[in-house]
């Protein structure tokens, strides 16, 4: 079977921002990344070096939004999508609702945008010719 194994020393190279983070928590994170790309033979993805990029540019996407929270007193942490506006006098901000379908989930990231642009290939639709009966 040829599938991605998560290497946590590995990823936390490639992504400083995310190295003193346990590694039970980053292979969750990991976990997560297989339900957006498929990690096994029938994958799209046939070239495991590419499947590894985009596994780990999602695990990253993950974990920045899961830890957005951590990075000051928890105030953001129920902000969701992109921020459309914010104020100032009063503190107001707004929000964009996302969807995971959609390039505007993935851009909540420099790691989902990149994720979302390297895998534009694989969500491009596909001719596949009939097959032709001779006789």
């Amino acid at each position: 079977m040829t599938v991605v194994a998560f290497d946590p020393n590995a990823f936390a190279a490639e992504f400083a921002a995310f190295a003193l983070v346990d590694s039970s928590i980053t292979e969750g994170w990991f976990a997560l990344a297989e339900l957006f790309v498929n990690n096994t033979d029938a994958s799209i993805v046939t070239n495991i070096a590419m499947r590894t990029k985009l596994l780990y540019l999602v695990t990253a996407h993950i974990g920045f939004l899961l830890t957005r929270a951590a990075g000051g007193n928890g105030a953001n942490a129920g902000a969701v999508g992109q921020m459309l506006s914010a104020g100032e006098g009063t503190v107001n901000a707004s929000f964009a609702q996302v969807q995971s379908k959609n390039a505007a989930y993935w851009a909540q990231s420099q790691y989902g945008l990149m994720y979302w642009q390297l895998a534009l290939p694989f969500r491009t639709a596909r001719y596949v010719p009939a097959c032709r009966v001779y006789r």
